[in-house]
């Protein structure tokens, strides 16, 4: 539910005690084994993005953020000829 134009809302609509990075840190590790194909981890990569743009509830930024850096991980060990 969204606000009127014009009205500032004053609820919490979130809240974490953990540090961003950690949050980051313990997503990429699940992320590494549940998305171990390429295919897999571009499509959930999407649907990320999908919902970064539309908001609301089901973002999540810490999981976003994670599934960007293990792109981008996969992406430079495969340049560089490593195995996954």
């Amino acid at each position: 539910m969204r606000a009127a134009a014009g009205v500032r809302s004053e609820r919490v609509y979130a809240f974490t005690c953990e540090d961003p990075e950690a949050q980051v840190r313990r997503h990429m590790v699940g992320l590494a084994v549940a998305y171990g194909a390429p295919a897999a981890l571009a499509r959930a990569l999407r649907l990320a993005r999908k919902a970064a743009f539309r908001g609301g509830i089901g973002y999540d930024p810490a999981r976003h953020a994670a599934l960007v850096r293990l792109a981008r991980t996969r992406a430079s060990r495969l340049r560089e000829g490593q195995a996954l």
